[in-house]
């Protein structure tokens, strides 16, 4: 605390003040990059995982087919 009330005599508030909201600002936005790497993950597992269902759907709906022209 006391280092602040020295920054503020030597520099002045509002220079601490920038100070204080560039340090806040940075915080969150390093937060939010890390909370959008890892729904960029999920998102990415969720989208194999919806891949891989509408590929064997595929190969299903394809079996069908071939039955029905069979018969």
């Amino acid at each position: 605390m006391n280092e602040w009330i020295s920054a503020i005599g030597s520099l002045g508030f509002p220079i601490c003040c920038c100070l204080g909201l560039g340090f806040y600002v940075k915080y969150q936005t390093d937060k939010y990059d890390a909370s959008i790497r890892e729904m960029q993950k999920e998102h990415k597992e969720e989208v194999t995982k919806m891949t891989e269902a509408l590929n064997n759907n595929t190969l299903a709906l394809q079996k069908l087919i071939d039955k029905i022209d069979a018969g």
